[in-house]
């Protein structure tokens, strides 16, 4: 490992190391994923909102574009840029978005292949977008009635953090492999409701091991899905040790 790392990438704990409690991991970890979005104005450029410890040089990579361009766009005289602020990060964007747009990491090969494919068989509207500047897949959510309700959980309810207090989001059912045949060292997760880019928490109700995992689209209403609650990357599973092709688990998030 190099003395740098980035937000979002997974760093290996050795395990003598304690744990933090979930509800502060969960806390922690939730604020990556909006780390990661933008919206876009009507005069096509990606906004992206500064948080806390990100940098010009982060912020160019996420977005694949040159610190220069970012300075050069905002009228930046040096590198020195506020928490809060909203940097024009691109420009060009055919259809303007208030809505965040998550921005996926270059290695979800998942991300790229999968996550294309189930936006076109969702039952719900969702638009499959490739931004210019690189090669990453994004979903913005279009407007839709309401689908009727489908016994995807044997439980959902919500219930108010203790540590943070925000509102979560807890259900248990079945959960699947995304592909037995995908390989990506990625947690990931394809989930009905929860909005792309939303970290959750997931437990094997077999032997109470627990992963954290990124939500990159939509898990469609189909025949096969309609006993499953989330569906999992091959390394997700792995990591929950499961060992049947279906297994029970508990879903926790922020909505």
């Amino acid at each position: 490992m190099e003395t740098t790392i980035n937000i979002g990438q997974v760093v290996l704990i050795p395990r003598k190391y304690a744990a933090a409690p979930a509800a502060i991991q969960q806390t922690a970890t939730a604020g990556t994923a909006s780390n990661r979005t933008f919206t876009v104005n009507s005069r096509g450029e990606k906004l992206h909102q500064v948080e806390p410890q990100q940098t010009l040089y982060s912020i160019s990579r996420m977005h694949a574009v040159k610190v220069d361009d970012i300075k050069r766009w905002n009228n930046l005289p040096d590198n020195t840029i506020s928490v809060g602020a909203f940097l024009i990060v691109g420009k060009g964007q055919p259809v303007p978005s208030k809505n965040p747009i998550y921005v996926s990491e270059s290695d979800d090969e998942i991300a790229k292949d999968s996550v294309t494919e189930t936006a076109v068989a969702s039952t719900e509207p969702v638009a499959a977008t490739t931004n210019p500047a690189n090669t990453h897949v994004v979903l913005t959510p279009q407007p839709a009635t309401p689908a009727p309700a489908t016994s995807v959980s044997d439980d959902d309810e919500e219930m108010v953090d203790s540590v943070s207090g925000a509102k979560k989001i807890i259900e248990t059912g079945m959960a699947e492999m995304i592909d037995p045949k995908a390989d990506t060292n990625k947690y990931l997760a394809l989930h009905k409701t929860a909005p792309v880019g939303t970290i959750m928490q997931v437990k094997n109700a077999m032997n109470d091991q627990v992963v954290y995992v990124r939500v990159i689209g939509k898990l469609p209403n189909t025949g096969e899905n309609n006993n499953v609650v989330v569906r999992l990357s091959k390394k997700a599973c792995q990591k929950l040790g499961a060992i049947d092709q279906k297994f029970r688990v508990e879903l926790s998030y922020m909505p």
